[in-house]
């Protein structure tokens, strides 16, 4: 809310804090809530830590590194059936 110090932690609606207004100046991306707690947070799955957000991001990253191996499995395959023609 506008004439405090310190940051809030949820969305503000309508006015501005002072961050948010900086922030907003700058061009990034204002805090979206948190689907559970209301906390404002900047990932896409819109959880905070406390919510289980640490736990998604995990997963999230254990399946980018398995795609991208399952990715570099399947051109390593397609360049050999490429070089037989």
């Amino acid at each position: 809310m506008r004439g405090r110090k310190e940051s809030c932690g949820k969305w503000c609606v309508r006015t501005f804090c002072k961050q948010h207004n900086y922030q907003l100046k700058k061009g990034t991306r204002m805090p979206a809530p948190c689907r559970v707690c209301g906390v404002g947070v900047q990932c896409d799955y819109r959880l905070c830590r406390g919510c289980g957000g640490k736990t998604v991001n995990q997963r999230l990253m254990w399946k980018r590194k398995k795609a991208k191996k399952d990715f570099e499995l399947v051109l390593l395959e397609l360049k050999s059936t490429q070089l037989e023609k």
